[in-house]
């Protein structure tokens, strides 16, 4: 080997990222990217075949494998030397290899505990945390606004490129695709499926429920009611549809690598027939076909749903984009609104009824303030002061987005108090992590659902409490969902005393809690006893 090949291999090590891949996003062409590198690889493995002469294949071998070597130690040297002392994100305290690679905080969090572990790096490096080569983590009340509040120069994350070619009103970067249609309209048939999930765990007689089981069947009806008008009848029939196996076992692998979007596109590109990678597509799959059978049966005159404006919006921009691009963006919106539809609500629905088996006294009092009230008077039960106090804080505690998607600052950047955020810096703003902080919420760990009505000494910064974000970009299903938790906790605590069942540790629904996008509470077991009243 001479030594020329080993300083021309360390050279396009440096020129690669000085030149190319410190510019710019890489993530969707992470194909090419592979790609390119294996036909150059088999280009300087066909050169120095030829010009080793007679000699062995091991000697071209090993010679091969020394350029490698080269090129990867100047490519990655390069890369550490320039995140650690000159990037513009250096200032910021945070662990120095968060700082030189993001598989550090992978690594970490790979057991689906990114709400937790990012608690503890907040505990210990204060507000203001670098978490990635260009990422910045805020632990601050008043970043909610200025990421997400109107008139906010911030754009969404590459994270939302995860389902690219397709993308959504809540999957786009673009935020002038950002829709949001009416919802009051879907609350009497919520309350029509509360009533079957009601009968649903009278059929449980005396043995124990499975909470998780019921609401993700609860969640999923609601959603195929809501977004497709169509009643997939998983609470009548009790059994499991493979489309939430699908649909939470996808969430499980974009969950962990959600923050290097590029893992999963690359695992989109090379193994789409494996695991979770085959689950994922299966997914979307089962939402493309909901919806193309929605398409097909037209529209029903007595009976509005999501998928009703989705369509319009299709046929609406029918002259301006072809119909591949309109295919794309349907795709996309169908699969956020199963998602989101399906899987917010369930998590607040077992938190719910984890805390009222824990303290009975606030089932007790939420009973007594909805004994006259009627489940269809949506009005009135939003202004119940208990039951809504203990839905906020039950969200306060298990937020069903528990870390959040990133944001991306602008050209100037983002000023929080005295402190310059970089320009076009990936920006996190955990909302777990956030909701528990002791400036904001005294007492908070403290399950404390007066704090909401009758003790505001223990709310310091409401600002602090935005379970469904704040502003242009708050989640289009917001309204749905306190719909959900409130007539069901007011339905169940009408028709059930509810505590945990004999043998059951309440402590696995924390234990087990993982974060995948969405929250995902550990294992929730309770005796739901029949009133008789």
């Amino acid at each position: 080997m001479m030594p020329h090949h080993i300083v021309l291999a360390a050279s396009t090590g440096l020129l690669a990222h000085n030149a190319i891949f410190i510019r710019g996003e890489w993530h969707m062409r992470i194909p090419h990217i592979v790609a390119g590198h294996c036909l150059l690889g088999s280009f300087a493995w066909y050169s120095i075949s030829q010009s080793n002469g007679d000699g062995s294949l091991r000697e071209a071998s090993q010679a091969f494998a020394v350029m490698v070597m080269a090129y990867l130690t100047a490519l990655f040297g390069s890369m550490t030397v320039y995140r650690l002392f000159f990037h513009r994100c250096t200032k910021f305290p945070g662990p120095k290899l968060a700082a030189v690679t993001k598989l550090w905080h992978i690594w970490h969090i790979r057991k689906s505990t990114n709400f937790s572990f990012l608690k503890e790096l907040h505990e210990k490096y204060g507000n203001i945390i670098r978490t990635g080569p260009n990422e910045i983590t805020l632990v601050d009340p008043a970043a909610y606004q200025l990421l997400d509040g109107w008139g906010t120069s911030t754009t969404r994350d590459v994270w939302y490129d995860v389902l690219r070619p397709r993308y959504s009103a809540v999957f786009s970067r673009d935020e002038d695709v950002h829709r949001k249609g009416p919802m009051n309209a879907f609350h009497p048939r919520i309350v029509k499926l509360a009533q079957s999930l009601s009968s649903c765990i009278k059929a449980h007689g005396t043995s124990a429920v499975d909470v998780d089981e019921v609401m993700s069947w609860f969640s999923f009806d609601v959603m195929g009611d809501i977004v497709f008008g169509k009643d997939f009848n998983l609470l009548e029939s009790r059994v499991w549809t493979p489309a939430i196996e699908h649909r939470d076992r996808a969430l499980a692998l974009v969950g962990p690598i959600g923050d290097t979007i590029w893992i999963a596109r690359l695992a989109f590109w090379l193994v789409p027939f494996y695991g979770r990678v085959k689950d994922w597509f299966r997914m979307v799959s089962f939402c493309e076909d909901q919806i193309k059978e929605r398409l097909e049966r037209g529209k029903d005159k007595g009976r509005v749903d999501m998928s009703e404006y989705f369509l319009d919006e299709y046929q609406m921009h029918s002259r301006e984009k072809t119909l591949q691009d309109r295919n794309l963006y349907l795709g996309g919106t169908i699969t956020t609104a199963v998602v989101a539809g399906s899987d917010t609500s369930r998590a607040a629905l077992i938190a719910s009824c984890w805390y009222l088996a824990k303290y009975p006294e606030h089932a007790s009092k939420i009973r007594d303030e909805t004994r006259n009230v009627d489940l269809n008077d949506t009005t009135t039960l939003a202004s119940l002061p208990h039951l809504n106090g203990f839905i906020n804080e039950t969200l306060r505690l298990v937020p069903p987005i528990m870390t959040g998607t990133s944001r991306i600052t602008g050209p100037d950047g983002l000023m929080l108090d005295d402190v310059l955020i970089p320009p076009y810096t990936r920006v996190t703003t955990p909302r777990y992590a956030i909701m528990r902080m002791e400036s904001a919420f005294p007492q908070p760990d403290d399950f404390i659902p007066e704090r909401w009505y009758s003790r505001p000494e223990l709310i310091r910064d409401k600002r602090a409490f935005a379970p469904f974000s704040v502003g242009g970009r708050q989640c289009v299903g917001r309204t749905v969902a306190y719909t959900e938790v409130r007539c069901v906790t007011a339905l169940l605590l009408r028709d059930y005393d509810i505590e945990f069942a004999p043998g059951y540790d309440p402590m696995t629904m924390w234990r087990d809690m993982k974060d995948q996008v969405t929250a995902q509470p550990g294992q929730v077991r309770c005796l739901f006893k029949p009133r008789g009243v």
